[in-house]
């Protein structure tokens, strides 16, 4: 469990105010209660002109996104407070593995109703110049049950494992987990 007052300087905020892009692990409810505790989410975008890649990083291969305009990543809306965003940053390894980068984005509130504004939101990146790699069987079947739970198009996922181990690897991957 998470010390909640571990970053307690004496004015961090707890009050949830700052929509984050989960695209990867976070999209799943539970870990991101533990990770951040003051969360909720809000809504479902896409994050248009970028695609779904697995690239290394100290303890693995992640999911992290790229621009390309012909493709789009679909994401849950969270909102976070400034004590969750700490959190967050140390989980991400930020910003030695992840930097954030901020959109501006349509969003549909968890009715299906889509926000009246677009909303400022921020999405942890792995840096570019990280390798592609395979992810681990287990990392890969955390992301396909949050993209069932959330009614996302496993297509994205596939597509995003292709692009990062080449197509006839792959196949093979999805046999193994099958």
């Amino acid at each position: 469990m998470i010390d909640r007052f571990r970053f307690d300087k004496g004015g961090i905020s707890r009050k949830p105010s700052r929509y984050y892009l989960a695209y990867g692990s976070n999209l799943d409810i539970e870990r991101m209660g533990h990770r951040c505790p003051y969360a909720v989410p809000v809504g479902v975008t896409e994050i248009y002109g970028y695609r779904l890649l697995f690239k290394k990083s100290k303890t693995g291969c992640y999911a992290t996104i790229e621009q390309d305009a012909n493709e789009s990543v679909p994401a849950v809306v969270w909102l976070l407070s400034e004590f969750d965003e700490l959190l967050l940053d140390r989980y991400e390894g930020c910003p030695r593995y992840y930097y954030k980068k901020r959109f501006q984005l349509p969003v549909w509130n968890l009715d299906g109703h889509r926000m009246k504004k677009l909303k400022t939101c921020m999405a942890y990146i792995l840096h570019e110049e990280r390798q592609l790699g395979c992810p681990s069987h287990e990392y890969f079947d955390l992301l396909a049950d949050g993209y069932t739970e959330w009614g996302f198009p496993t297509d994205t996922l596939h597509s995003g494992l292709s692009s990062s181990i080449g197509k006839a690897a792959a196949v093979e991957f999805l046999k193994e987990i099958d």
